[in-house]
């Protein structure tokens, strides 16, 4: 009798999941089934999903937040990156206008540098640059801009040189008229805006306005014919010996910011 309570569950038990098998009759009572007890199971395992959304919901959020500093972090060396892209293709533009100047400058005869201070007060008209004696540069050396005459070294340290500007009331170039030949001395105006004017010119010279003054080799001090100044204003005085000539300096420093230093001095 025992056998048979043991055996007949396990008897009919296999006997189901053959019939099941073979025919699928009980595929509805197993979907009733699991209908009807699908809403046990949905309570049992709320706690388990509640969890696991919370840790997701956790997990996302400081996801998100390290991806978007990491998004704002390369965001800012990009931009970082084309400011410098802007910078050195503005540099080059520099670069390339001042070499590709209105004169010719021969291979080898010139050192390229930058401006680091300005100074432009009344009396003093001035600027330093970043190279010195360490880069073989002399007091006498001739500076220029990319449009001509800037002016001249006149004091010098290892890393850096002082160039005295044309416009200096102490600074004094040898110039002669470009059109004609008629030579001159500038000098430099002891006010804040930039102007020079022109020494020992004959009365009645033949001086046009927009005439341009170009450097002489007189006395050896600068090389011969780079651009000083245009003619802004000119007349005969009276009761002066020489006329009256202002010009304008051809390289203006507003926006200057690389002069070439001539070497062959």
């Amino acid at each position: 009798m025992y056998f048979l309570k043991i055996f007949t569950p396990i008897a009919i038990a296999i006997f189901l999941i053959i019939f099941d098998y073979k025919f699928s009759y009980l595929n509805n009572l197993r979907q009733s089934v699991a209908a009807l007890i699908s809403p046990i199971y949905l309570v049992v395992s709320l706690p388990s999903k509640l969890y696991t959304w919370i840790n997701e919901q956790g997990t996302s959020k400081d996801q998100l937040l390290n991806d978007n500093q990491s998004l704002n972090s390369e965001l800012l060396k990009l931009k970082v990156r084309f400011q410098q892209v802007d910078a050195l293709a503005l540099e080059n533009k520099k670069l390339n206008s001042l070499l590709e100047s209105s004169y010719a400058l021969q291979k080898n005869s010139f050192t390229v540098a930058r401006i680091e201070s300005v100074a432009r007060s009344r009396l003093k008209k001035q600027i330093v640059i970043n190279k010195g004696s360490n880069d073989n540069l002399k007091v006498g050396q001739v500076a220029l801009g990319s449009n001509g005459v800037l002016g001249q070294i006149t004091q010098i340290t290892p890393i850096n040189a002082s160039i005295l500007i044309a416009s200096d009331p102490t600074q004094f170039v040898p110039i002669k008229n470009a059109r004609n030949g008629i030579q001159g001395m500038s000098q430099g105006v002891a006010e804040n805006k930039h102007q020079l004017l022109v020494k020992f010119i004959e009365p009645d010279s033949d001086i046009k306005i927009n005439d341009v003054f170009v450097s002489s080799a007189l006395g050896s001090k600068f090389p011969n014919g780079y651009p000083v100044g245009r003619v802004t204003h000119a007349e005969q005085r009276k009761n002066e010996s020489f006329m009256y000539i202002t010009l304008e300096p051809i390289q203006q420093i507003h926006n200057l910011e690389f002069v070439v230093i001539l070497n062959n001095l």
